[in-house]
């Protein structure tokens, strides 16, 4: 987490120091700031650097707003050493909602309360401001209706296990019905690690799991067909195997992908690798694709797939091509860690197409 600390006066710049010089020990990427008036004594710059420094923190002579602005777009975090008032003024022409704010903290310069004012769940300011008050004494003060009642925060679940939140307002829906003092239905194509929230009912079979009415919760790769609204959180667990005939362009493979997944039922925020063999590493429209989607590009040589157990299907003129019967499912299968195949082979075009899926252990004892 990138975080950048502001104060305001001789003594918040003391605690901005202190928090600095905390967040730094614990690993944290922390800049700090210093709107004020200076002392003669202070107001001198060090020699080649372009900006004032009090004591290791920068002092800025834009305004406010400027420097909020900036802040919004640069870091994950940023803490208030100041009124309450400083910091809702200078957020709030940058605000858009939780899923993208960032984290927002304001702690008074007598470090007396730490309280998070933006982001609480999905940012982490809840989770900013308890370790805020933590290195400075104060005390914190959170006010979210699930921290307040020690009840299950979907979105806090799926932050910590990194994974994404199909519907914003199913989110919402979903807190809602939990502060109502509601249990919701839950199942996971993930292995479950902790003792499950009272707030939850899990259910083992997926079959049993749709047949409950209303609102659920599936942690999933792949959507399903079943009664009332499902909230999905969504693993980025899934490998797409590939091979292609030389010189296809990365919109035909894109368009193949996304057609198999959409088939298949799969997000595809599910998607975290492509695999392929060796002797496609350099194809250029398999480059282009990976850089395109952000995600990791694996290939393995003839010798390693055709080692790989399993029953895959059987090409014998791929085998006499590329030296192994199939690529897409035996490259999906070990980029995924020997995981369970979630589509077989698709074809067409030049193209071929499987994925697998790799065990992720979730986990509610955070």
């Amino acid at each position: 987490m990138r975080l950048a600390i502001i104060s305001f006066t001789e003594r918040g710049g003391r605690l901005n120091r202190l928090l600095c010089s905390g967040f730094g020990e614990l690993g944290y990427d922390v800049d700090g700031f210093e709107k004020r008036a200076l002392g003669k004594e202070e107001s001198g710059r060090e020699e080649g650097c372009q900006e004032t420094r009090i004591s290791g923190t920068a002092y800025v002579t834009e305004s406010l707003r400027e420097w909020t602005g900036k802040a919004f777009a640069e870091y994950d975090g940023l803490i208030f050493v100041g009124a309450c008032g400083i910091a809702v003024r200078a957020i709030a022409p940058f605000l858009k909602d939780k899923f993208q704010d960032p984290a927002v903290v304001a702690i008074d310069e007598g470090a007396g309360f730490a309280i998070p004012l933006l982001s609480g769940h999905v940012g982490g300011a809840n989770d900013l401001g308890r370790l805020t008050a933590r290195l400075s004494g104060a005390a914190p003060v959170v006010s979210t209706a699930t921290d307040l009642n020690g009840l299950f925060a979907v979105d806090v679940f799926a932050k910590k296990n990194h994974l994404f939140l199909s519907d914003r307002e199913l989110a919402k829906k979903c807190s809602a019905k939990v502060v109502a003092g509601k249990q919701i239905p839950f199942y996971s194509s993930q292995p479950v690690c902790g003792k499950l929230p009272g707030e939850l009912v899990f259910f083992e079979e997926k079959d049993e799991f749709l047949r409950q009415p209303g609102l659920k919760v599936a942690v999933s790769e792949q959507r399903f067909f079943g009664n009332g609204e499902i909230l999905y959180l969504v693993p980025k667990t899934v490998t797409a195997g590939m091979g292609c005939r030389r010189g296809i362009q990365k919109e035909q493979l894109f368009g193949r992908l996304q057609e198999a997944f959409f088939a298949a039922g799969i997000f595809m925020e599910a998607l975290e690798q492509v695999a392929t063999i060796e002797k496609k590493k350099e194809e250029e429209g398999l480059k282009k694709l990976v850089e395109e989607l952000s995600v990791a590009f694996l290939w393995y040589t003839g010798e390693e797939l055709g080692r790989l157990s399993g029953a895959f299907s059987h090409s014998g003129f791929v085998e006499e091509t590329v030296g192994v019967d199939c690529v897409c499912e035996r490259a999906a299968v070990m980029g995924s860690g020997g995981g369970a195949l979630l589509f077989s082979k698709q074809a067409g075009e030049g193209i071929t197409v499987a994925a697998a899926k790799r065990e992720q252990k979730l986990r509610f004892d955070w």
